[in-house]
């Protein structure tokens, strides 16, 4: 579903992110290996390196090759070309983000919607906010529509159901309002994407702790539930 779909950095968010960016650690040859060892890894890495530049542009085979110190053709044992890196990065992304948002519910011992919802909040936050080179890659539109193999779609839809049933049990148990799954997970993906977002471009203070950003994450998750008009 969601693969068919500017702010001056604060000093303190640009430091957070400069500090986000170098931990992408791209993993070279060694001069005295015949091979890397690893180098679809390698690649995917320096791949988020380049693209955390923000400039599309900057992500070539040859520049990723550059980075993870092989040979300029080496790269295309692993991916046909740019787009198929660019596919396998977004893929990527998505399992962590699925995993991110899991692990959050996984801690949470309520079965309240509400609770469970914040939860999967928290835990997109905490993804996008600490790796915003994989967030810009996932919905930037680096990858054209025509470019997304089947691998890259079921992650993609992972990580929507995981939010879609939840909001499904929420109807199905009365204590979300009667509606369209798909609308009312759009609403929620939409208003935790947004926060992401802002906090990334410095538009926002990012949370101070990781409880501020779950009250964040709560108080927003909770005027989404009453609506904007008292």
């Amino acid at each position: 579903m969601f693969l068919s779909s500017t702010c001056l950095l604060s000093s303190s968010t640009f430091a957070r992110l400069t500090c986000v960016t170098a931990t992408i650690r791209v993993t070279r040859k060694k001069a005295d290996s015949y091979q890397h060892g690893d180098l679809r890894e390698a690649l995917i890495q320096a791949g988020l390196k380049l693209l955390s530049t923000g400039d599309p542009a900057a992500l070539t085979l040859r520049a990723a090759a550059q980075l993870a110190g092989v040979s300029h053709a080496a790269p295309y044992r692993h991916f046909r070309d740019k787009q198929a890196l660019v596919a396998a990065i977004a893929e990527r992304g998505f399992r962590q983000l699925t995993a991110a948002m899991r692990e959050e519910l996984d801690h949470c011992s309520s079965r309240r919607a509400r609770d469970r919802l914040v939860a999967l909040g928290v835990g997109y936050v905490r993804f996008a906010t600490t790796n915003p080179a994989s967030l810009r890659v996932i919905f930037g539109g680096v990858l054209g529509a025509d470019d997304v193999p089947a691998d890259l779609t079921a992650a993609g839809d992972e990580a929507y159901q995981t939010l879609r049933q939840e909001i499904a049990a929420g109807i199905g148990s009365g204590e979300l309002r009667q509606g369209e799954p798909d609308q009312l997970a759009l609403a929620s993906w939409s208003l935790v994407h947004g926060l992401s977002t802002l906090i990334i471009n410095g538009a926002i203070p990012a949370p101070a702790s990781a409880a501020a950003e779950r009250e964040l994450v709560k108080g927003l998750v909770g005027l989404l539930g009453v609506g904007l008009y008292g």
